[in-house]
C-alpha cells in the first residue's frame, strides 16, 4: 500500500523539500498528485555566516537548477562581503575588490529566478563594502506577500511601473531611501495597495534624502526604531507627515522634528513612543518655541492604550499640556518616570476621564534625585489628590519593595481610587518578606471594597 500518497499535502511538501531539484523531478512520474506537490519548494535558505560547506556559488547553482514549473514559497539570503572566505570562490587573478561586484551579480541572478517562481516570502539580507542595487524585478513581483530589505544599502528610485499587489508585510532594516524626481520610499509604499505592516528599524531618518512622508491607506501597523542615538544631525530634519488613516498600532522611538506637517491616525488604537528632543538632552521650558509636535499630539486623541516608554516622552507631553487634547477613549496607560518628578502624571490622569488600568514601569514616587525634592511627597503629586476623580480599576507597579515611603504612597491610591479592584505589584521578594509585604498591604485602607492584592515575584 502507497501510505505516502495518503499523506496531506504541507506534509508531502515536506517530504519534498528534503529532496534536490532532480530528485523531486524524478519522483513526479509516480504519481500526478506529487507532480503538482514536488515542485512547490518550501525554503530556499542561504546564509553566509553558517559554515555548512556551500558557497554563495554553490547556492546560486543550485536555484538556477530549478526547474521552470517549480514554484518557491520563501527565499532567505543573508550575506555580506569577506574578503577571505568570499574572494576564495573566483580565480586566483581576481582582484579583492572585483569579487563584491561579482557576488552582487549571483544575488541577483538567483532572485530573478524565484521571482519568476512565484515566491510568497522574500528575506534578502546583502551587506557589502561597495553597495548593492537590487534588481527593479523585486518591485514588480505580483506574489510575494512578505519583504525583509537589509542591510546598509541603499534604493534610489523604483522603475515607473513598479507594483507589489500582494504585499502585506514590509520591513526593512538600514536601508535608505532616496528622492530623484520622486521619492523612492513614497513610491514603495505606493505600489503596495494591500500593505498592513511595516517595520523601519536602524535608520537615522534626518540623513534621508526623501519626502519624509510615511502614506498608505491600508496600513494597520507601523513600527520606526532608532537604534543609533549619536552623532544625530538635525539641520535638515524639519518635518515629518503621517497619512494613515487605517492604522491601528504604531511603535514610534526616534528623535523629534522641528514639526509634524500632517497627521491622519484616525484608527489608531494602541501606540508606544520614546521621543526624544535632541542627542543627551531632556525636553523643557522653551522647547514650545523649538518645536511643534501639536499635530502628532492631536492624532493620538483616538487612542486607546498609550504606552510612554520614556521620561522623555512624558516631559513632552507636559510641555506641551495646554495643546494636549482629551483622550475620551484612553482606557490603559503605561509611563515609565524613573526618579524624576511626576510632574506629567496629574496632567495624564485628567486629560483620560476614562482611564480604567494605570502600569507604573518602575517605581512610586517619592523625592527625585533630580528634579524635586522634599519629604516623602514632591509638589507635583500633591499626595495624589488629581486620582480622587479617576475611574481607574487595574493599577500595576513593576518595582515595589514594601518600605514606608512606598506604603504611604500606596495609602493615598487606595484612599482616593473608589473603582479600584486590583492592585498588581511586582517584587523580588520571596519567604517571610514577601508575607510581610502582603501583610502590609491588606491592612491599608481602602475606598473600594472591591480592591485585591496581587503580588508577583
Amino acid at each position: 500500500m502507497d501510505r505516502i500518497s495518503n499523506l496531506p499535502d504541507e506534509i508531502i511538501c515536506h517530504i519534498g523539500s528534503f529532496l534536490s531539484a532532480r530528485e523531486a523531478a524524478f519522483t513526479t512520474v509516480l504519481s500526478k498528485r506529487w507532480h503538482n506537490l514536488f515542485t512547490i519548494v518550501p525554503d530556499l535558505h542561504f546564509d553566509s555566516s553558517v559554515k555548512d560547506g556551500e558557497s554563495l556559488t554553490d547556492f546560486v547553482d543550485r536555484v538556477m537548477a530549478l526547474p521552470a514549473s517549480s514554484r518557491v514559497n520563501k527565499f532567505s539570503l543573508k550575506w555580506w562581503f569577506d574578503e577571505d572566505t568570499d574572494s576564495a570562490q573566483f580565480d586566483e587573478d581576481t582582484e579583492p575588490e572585483d569579487t563584491e561586484p561579482a557576488q552582487f551579480d549571483q544575488i541577483n541572478r538567483s532572485l530573478r529566478v524565484v521571482l519568476k517562481r512565484g515566491v510568497a516570502d522574500l528575506y534578502l539580507w546583502v551587506h557589502g563594502k561597495q553597495g548593492y542595487t537590487l534588481p527593479f524585478e523585486v518591485f514588480t513581483c505580483e506574489t510575494v506577500t512578505k519583504l525583509s530589505l537589509g542591510s546598509g544599502f541603499a534604493i534610489d528610485f523604483l522603475p515607473e511601473n513598479a507594483l507589489l499587489p500582494a504585499l502585506k508585510t514590509l520591513s526593512l532594516y538600514h536601508v535608505r531611501f532616496y528622492e530623484f524626481g520622486r521619492c523612492a520610499f513614497k513610491t514603495l509604499l505606493a505600489s503596495s495597495p494591500v500593505l498592513e505592516e511595516l517595520t523601519v528599524c536602524g535608520v537615522n531618518w534626518e540623513l534621508w534624502k526623501w519626502s519624509r512622508t510615511v502614506s498608505s491607506s491600508s496600513l494597520k501597523r507601523l513600527t520606526i526604531m532608532r537604534k543609533q542615538w549619536d552623532a544625530f544631525d538635525d539641520s535638515d530634519f524639519k518635518s515629518i507627515s503621517f497619512d494613515t488613516p487605517s492604522l491601528a498600532y504604531l511603535y514610534y522611538s526616534d528623535y523629534v522634528p522641528k514639526e509634524y506637517l500632517s497627521v491622519n491616525l484616525d484608527s489608531l488604537v494602541e501606540t508606544k513612543l520614546y521621543l526624544c528632543p535632541e542627542e543627551n538632552y531632556m525636553w523643557g521650558k522653551g522647547d514650545e518655541k523649538r518645536f511643534n509636535p501639536i499635530n502628532l499630539l492631536h492624532g493620538l486623541r483616538n487612542v486607546e492604550t498609550l504606552n510612554l516608554y520614556t521620561i522623555m516622552t512624558a516631559e513632552m507631553f507636559y510641555v506641551f499640556r495646554e495643546a494636549l487634547p482629551v483622550f475620551q477613549k484612553l482606557s490603559h496607560l503605561s509611563v515609565n518616570l524613573s526618579n524624576f518628578c511626576w510632574s506629567s502624571m496629574p496632567m495624564l490622569i485628567k486629560k483620560a476621564p476614562n482611564l480604567k488600568t494605570l502600569n507604573i514601569d518602575g517605581p512610586l514616587h517619592y523625592e527625585s534625585y533630580y528634579r524635586c525634592a522634599g519629604d516623602i511627597f514632591c509638589e507635583c503629586v500633591s499626595e495624589y489628590s488629581f486620582l480622587v476623580s479617576c475611574p481607574l480599576e487595574v493599577l500595576k507597579i513593576t518595582e515595589y519593595y514594601g518600605s514606608f515611603r512606598e506604603l504611604m504612597q500606596m495609602k493615598h491610591f487606595l484612599e482616593k481610587l473608589s473603582c479600584l479592584e486590583l492592585v498588581e505589584v511586582h517584587s523580588q521578594a520571596t519567604g517571610e518578606r514577601k508575607l510581610k509585604l502582603i501583610a502590609d498591604l491588606e491592612r491599608l485602607p481602602r475606598a473600594s471594597s472591591k480592591c485585591k492584592f496581587e503580588v508577583v515575584s
